[in-house]
């Protein structure tokens, strides 16, 4: 008796326990991301992978999300939260519980980090809509605040949980921390919301052939996108097709959505001004942030001959940081207009990023903390205002068609900027490498003099002062952007009335 009690669905909504189980999965989604990739050069030791099979590994995981992703809150319509919540979660556990399993199994490997990444897909679109359904307006922006905490939860502390989790556990625990959690997920969102009947028509109604163009289009562009600087862009001929193939089927999706009535990912979605320009920041984020979750970190790395996961110090910094900044955060969000907010943030990011232009080959982890808290500060005060933004003034009715283009923005978007981040780093590195050696002349006393304890001490120098002179580089490219996100900031129109951001006070006209 008592164990069907515990297995069987509730019969009323428990609305604390909904968003509990929900931003549990969102930070799971982060996180899990997050211990992959830091891990990855031990798992690759563990899995008797070279490096091109262990990237591999990550474009799975990465690219079967954009499956899930796009059409999780239409699947939700028609199935429910609970069936699209408990089946996925289930199905995690029992992925992640195998993939240590099968360590020198590579097609295994393969086939179940897609099925992790199919399964991962389905937590960050359910979160805000979800949380916002099953809380009061009043505590909005605190719901709002937890979600832009994922983002640093996952991509800083992942980081150092990433490292202990390989170095003082077991490296089984990169993976079967989501086979603990999925199951808790599962039995929570049971627990949370009871089943809501199967909407049989609009399964029929579907528009099957507009989201397989459009998914298929996203998966084929992360591919292509994700694995060009490792293949060689242009002379690889995987890139090649992957680009133009996605391109061709998202322009085809794009084209049907526009002339075809119920077409999946219809462009009505898009209507709203703010909603366009929101999205288009959002997109931007991936580069703005990174330096705290790329920069910084593979700086300290390079220069003290670090491995990630012992750069661990600076994204904890910049984690503390951003947790600390919330509550005020919060605070302005209370009191000011979000797209202030917003121009507040991203003026942040850009001192920092402007800041960064000034490194040395000596800084280390203590020169950069005042950089780290103003980027963590800059982040949290942006991400409010932007989700904010977006939330009042994004249409109820084309909140499903909205959805559809959100994962650009969360996961093509981020792989996006990763791959221009570090194809920037690249070729300014050997520029700077070619254009310091002709400062190196053969025959100069100076060089004579340090050739006298061994050339390979001026290849060091020059090689090191040419990784230097590149992340100098790389900080400007994010300045550049942060300028670039705060011209488009200013596009923003004002919201309509809202329970969120404060009304806009019109001063009364003068007296005649």
């Amino acid at each position: 008796m008592m164990l069907s009690r515990l297995l069987a669905n509730t019969t009323r909504p428990r609305p604390v326990l909904t968003v509990t189980t929900i931003f549990l999965g969102a930070v799971l989604t982060t996180l899990q991301g997050r211990l992959f990739s830091s891990a990855l050069p031990d798992l690759r030791g563990q899995f008797g992978l070279d490096v091109l099979e262990g990237a591999w590994l990550g474009t799975a995981l990465n690219a079967a999300q954009l499956v899930t992703m796009p059409i999780t809150m239409w699947l939700t319509t028609v199935i429910g939260p609970v069936r699209m919540l408990c089946g996925p979660s289930l199905i995690l556990g029992l992925a992640t519980f195998l993939i240590p399993l099968c360590a020198h199994n590579y097609p295994a490997l393969i086939g179940l980090h897609i099925v992790t990444g199919l399964c991962l897909g389905i937590y960050l679109p359910l979160t805000m809509t979800l949380a916002l359904r099953n809380v009061k307006p009043q505590l909005w922006l605190m719901m709002m605040a937890f979600y832009s905490l994922r983002v640093s939860t996952g991509m800083d502390a992942g980081m150092g949980a990433s490292g202990w989790l390989v170095e003082d556990v077991s490296w089984h625990w990169v993976y079967w921390t989501a086979s603990v959690v999925g199951p808790a997920i599962a039995l929570l969102s049971w627990k949370a919301m009871p089943l809501m009947p199967i909407d049989r028509e609009g399964l029929r109604n579907t528009d099957w052939v507009g989201m397989a163009l459009f998914c298929t289009g996203l998966v084929l562009g992360f591919v292509g996108i994700e694995s060009a600087e490792r293949l060689g862009w242009g002379d690889s001929g995987l890139v090649v097709s992957a680009l133009i193939g996605g391109g061709i089927l998202f322009g085809s999706a794009l084209i049907r959505a526009k002339f075809r009535e119920g077409a999946f990912g219809d462009l009505i979605g898009l209507s709203n001004r703010n909603v366009r320009i929101c999205l288009l920041i959002a997109c931007l984020y991936g580069i703005l942030m990174a330096p705290s979750s790329l920069l910084i970190p593979s700086f300290i790395g390079q220069m003290g001959d670090l491995k990630p996961m012992q750069t661990g110090a600076a994204t904890l910094i910049a984690f503390a940081a951003y947790i600390a900044t919330i509550p005020l955060a919060v605070y302005f969000a209370r009191r000011l207009d979000s797209r202030l907010l917003i121009m507040i943030g991203l003026s942040l990011i850009a001192i920092t990023a402007w800041q960064g232009t000034h490194i040395n080959h000596d800084w280390r982890v203590d020169q950069f903390v005042t950089m780290l808290i103003m980027q963590s500060t800059g982040e949290s005060i942006m991400l409010i205002g932007l989700i904010a933004t977006i939330v009042i003034n994004l249409n109820l009715l084309h909140a499903v068609a909205v959805h559809a283009y959100a994962p650009i923005a969360r996961v093509f978007a981020p792989i996006m900027a990763a791959t221009a981040m570090t194809t920037w780093l690249r070729i300014a590195g050997d520029m700077s490498r070619e254009s310091l050696r002709s400062y190196v002349p053969t025959g100069a006393p100076l060089v004579v003099d340090r050739a006298a304890s061994g050339v390979a001490a001026i290849a060091h120098v020059v090689a090191r002062e040419s990784q230097v002179i590149a992340y100098i580089d790389g900080f400007h490219f994010v300045f550049w952007m942060g300028v670039l996100s705060l011209a488009l900031a200013v596009l923003l129109r004002p919201s309509p009335p809202n329970p969120i951001a404060p009304p806009i006070q019109i001063p009364d006209p003068a007296p005649s």
